[in-house]
């Protein structure tokens, strides 16, 4: 294993320790007992020198997603530091380029350019490495945040020259190992399969690593995997001699096994599979006690599912195919899906089938409320969603609906949480008692991509009515809001303004709706152009930082940088928390970027999660005084 993988399976182990004891609360009063195998111990090849070398630390998903928030104060500045532009010295438009430390970078790689989404080849050339690397491994990549995943996912898979200066690690290995971080298994074997760093041992192994787990059979063997053939760790001989084998080359096959039974590293699963594999007859290989994405790979070319005992010893990619194969129990699948929710790498469909699969006690389902809360995130969604599934009263079902987006929220997975209970929501009929519901349920539905249902919920309500209207760009719900929107502005056009709950909400809507072409009527285009320039309250990413953004926004050679750092700040803070004032700037931005569809994308999540803090304690009226 790579020293990234062993951190995930060390994270993955701890993770198990806590979700398997949960699960068997509710899903399976007598869980299997597990022995020694189902436990590997965290296996290396590196030499023993290297072995020793201690590996920075890496953060998992899972602490990603459900860690403790942090704590923002207005103008700080915080995250990576990004230097201004400084012109690069020299011609950087070449196909290689070597840091300082001797570390090479080859040709130009990517699977997007230009013309399918890619942000062109001079995404980087005028960015300083150290900076491009601190953004690179803080961007929202491993998010359920699907807008800003995809604005990294594209910026990662563009095909352009690595960011010149000095390094220790080759750029296309971190771009690699992002992608397996995120569970976008083919993106990073196509990236591998394409990319050449020679004398580079680290990208090496993480080149046939995302080739194997991406089970690309036609460069198993090939010039993407030559480290094979001089390779003397056991991941590389295994490796060799497979190749040796399924190419017809028997003496070095055997001359490959014979030095591997010689050293001691006899591996009985492997040889299994790997004749599972030649002879077209899937054969159970027993305990894998030291997986690699060998045994990945072959288990996928001998048509064997990747277990989910397998694939909790590992990272996200392995529980990402133990999830995705029927072939697996409803439990296992389960168990992996809630190792890797927090990721971005499963979808809301695929883990509604999951969830929908569970057999669930119903004595368990019938005091939902009461467990979710202490539960693992998906497996509270799960039994919520059940119990509401099959509640008959609209109170009833709509508060285990409420408690469902409550728990989103805590975990900080609002979206996720609203997409897994948006059709339950959408089958709750509005009506007396239920109008508590109706703000929540209105942005839940608008996040999983319901605004039509969405709409059920505005009645009485002009800010969610606007938002459904946006959302749905709907015509004739776009010509209904304008007197809503005159409102708005002449509201905000007093001073002193009115109490209004709702004041920097208006705002917001207003600034975002004019930045992204929304029709306006000609008082709101006034009043939103007030708000764009206006300071609101909320969370403010520091000046510098805001500084530094819209100047490398506006630099083409740049503009990695400019994607990864608008994409973390957003992630970052939070659309929930940020102040009117900085979410337009962000949208404004990616409009002024030609990301229109991004920009929309984002706005629309913006309207949908903004949250105006509460308005300042009113003074208490002076007393008169004694006589």
């Amino acid at each position: 294993m790579t020293g990234s993988r062993v951190k995930q399976f060390l994270c993955a182990a701890a993770f198990g320790a806590l979700v398997v004891p949960a699960m068997a609360q509710w899903v399976d009063p007598n869980p299997p007992v597990l022995g020694p195998d189902d436990y590997p111990p965290v296996a290396t090849d590196d030499p023993p020198d290297a072995a020793k070398t201690p590996k920075p630390p890496k953060q998992t998903p899972s602490n990603q997603a459900t860690g403790a928030p942090q704590t923002l104060t207005p103008g700080a500045d915080q995250g990576p530091v990004v230097q201004p532009y400084v012109p690069p010295p020299k011609d950087l438009t070449g196909p290689v380029e070597v840091g300082s430390l001797g570390t090479p970078e080859g040709s130009p790689v990517g699977t997007l350019d230009s013309s399918n989404g890619g942000f062109g080849d001079r995404l980087w050339s005028g960015s300083d490495r150290a900076n491009a690397e601190k953004l690179l491994a803080k961007a929202p990549l491993v998010s359920g945040d699907k807008v800003l995943r995809d604005l990294v996912r594209r910026a990662v898979l563009t095909r352009a020259a690595a960011p010149p200066g000095q390094a220790k690690k080759a750029f296309v290995t971190m771009r690699i190992e992002r992608l397996l971080d995120a569970g976008l298994i083919q993106e990073a074997g196509a990236l591998a399969a394409e990319a050449q760093v020679p004398n580079d041992d680290g990208f090496a192994r993480v080149q046939a690593e995302a080739v194997l787990l991406a089970n690309r059979a036609q460069d198993a063997c090939g010039p993407a995997t030559a480290a094979r053939q001089n390779g003397d760790d056991t991941f590389w001989m295994q490796l060799r001699a497979y190749c040796a084998e399924v190419t017809g080359d028997t003496a070095t096959a055997e001359l490959t096994h014979q030095v591997m039974k010689a050293q001691g590293r006899n591996d009985p699963a492997y040889d299994t599979l790997v004749e599972s594999v030649l002879t077209k007859k899937p054969l159970a290989p027993g305990a894998i006690t030291k997986p690699t994405a060998m045994h990945i790979f072959l288990l996928q070319q001998a048509g064997l599912p990747v277990t989910e005992t397998l694939a909790r010893t590992m990272g996200t990619p392995e529980n990402l195919l133990a999830m995705r194969d029927t072939r697996n129990p409803p439990r296992a699948r389960f168990e992996a899906a809630e190792r890797i929710v927090s990721t971005g790498a499963v979808s809301p469909a695929e883990l509604i089938k999951v969830a929908d699969a569970q057999d669930l006690p119903l004595g368990k389902v019938a005091s939902a409320a009461g467990e979710a809360p202490n539960l693992p995130f998906f497996m509270g969604q799960v039994l919520l969603r059940r119990a509401a599934t099959i509640e008959t009263r609209p109170g009833a079902k709509a508060e285990l609906a409420m408690t469902a987006l409550s728990l989103g929220e805590k975990y900080k997975l609002s979206r996720l949480a609203s997409a897994l209970q948006a059709d339950v929501i959408a089958s709750i009929k509005p009506g007396p008692g239920l109008h508590a519901y109706a703000r929540p349920f209105a942005r839940a539905l608008v996040l999983a991509g319901k605004p039509e249902a969405a709409a059920a919920w505005t009645t009485g309500d002009p800010v969610m009515k606007v938002l459904v209207a946006f959302a749905s760009n709907n015509p004739q719900r776009i010509a209904a809001t304008q007197a809503d929107l005159k409102a708005f502005a002449i509201g905000l056009a007093k001073n002193p303004p009115d109490p209004d709950q709702d004041r920097a909400y208006k705002a917001l809507a207003l600034g975002l709706l004019d930045i992204v072409n929304y029709p306006l009527p000609p008082e709101a285009k006034a009043a939103a152009v007030q708000a764009q320039s206006g300071t609101w309250d909320g969370v403010h990413p520091g000046p510098g930082q805001m500084r530094t953004m819209v100047e490398i926004a506006g630099t083409p050679e740049r503009r990695g940088e400019a994607i990864l750092m608008l994409t973390g700040l957003v992630h970052s803070y939070g659309l929930k928390d940020l102040a009117p004032d900085a979410t337009i700037t962000f949208v404004r931005l990616l409009r002024e970027m030609n990301e229109d569809k991004a920009a929309n994308a984002l706005a629309v999540e913006a309207l949908a999660e903004y949250v105006p803090p509460p308005p300042p304690p009113q003074a208490p009226a002076p007393q008169a005084s004694a006589r």
